[in-house]
């Protein structure tokens, strides 16, 4: 009898170990992160930013095989949040300074453009069929789709125009920073060249 008790105390206490050892080893999990960062390019732009967007959207996306049910369907809904920012890209402007006039001529003055698009996606729900599912490719297709269909919303919503309004104001502001210094600014579209006071 004495030696049952032994045996079940034994059991017991190796019952006992067992689980502490399961329960110590979920409290101590370890995870890894490892990035590699590489610095392709730098250069210098000339941007300048003049409206911004907030834009949200629920973008659905749907594909299946000859006939729409569960096994041959794979299906997304997808938030996009995005910051759309819109402006003029000096990048291609030719600016020239005559010391003789005291006359800064700006050619090939830029028209408005979507300058950034700043996106991010929370998958709601991604159902994917039992033959027909996402790949990795088709996940990044599916974030350049929310991105066009981004930067189509922000052109319906006039973002473009609004940006083209500012561009007046800009003028003026060269204008009036020229002026302080004794400068005229002289505007060369192709079509003839204006100048401003």
């Amino acid at each position: 009898m004495r030696n049952l008790l032994y045996l079940f105390l034994a059991l017991a206490l190796l019952a006992f170990a067992f689980w502490s050892g399961i329960w110590y080893v979920k409290q101590k999990t370890v995870t890894s992160h490892h990035s590699d960062l590489v610095i392709e390019n730098i250069e210098k732009i000339w941007k300048l930013s003049t409206v911004e967007a907030r834009i949200s959207e629920l973008y659905k996306f749907k594909d299946y095989y000859y006939y729409d049910f569960s096994p041959l369907r794979k299906e997304a809904l997808v938030k996009v949040n995005a910051k759309v920012a819109a402006g003029f890209d000096f990048d291609h402007v030719e600016i020239t300074f005559n010391q003789e006039t005291r006359e800064i001529v700006f050619q090939n003055f830029p028209k408005p453009e979507i300058l950034t698009i700043d996106h991010t996606l929370e998958y709601y729900d991604i159902k994917q069929g039992t033959f027909n599912g996402f790949s990795p490719e088709e996940l990044s297709k599916l974030q350049q789709r929310a991105k066009d269909s981004i930067r189509t919303a922000a052109i319906d919503q006039e973002l473009l125009s609004a940006a083209a309004d500012t561009k007046d104001e800009l003028i003026e502001l060269i204008t009036l920073a020229s002026k302080g210094m004794g400068w005229t600014v002289v505007i060369e579209d192709k079509k003839e060249p204006v100048l401003l006071d």
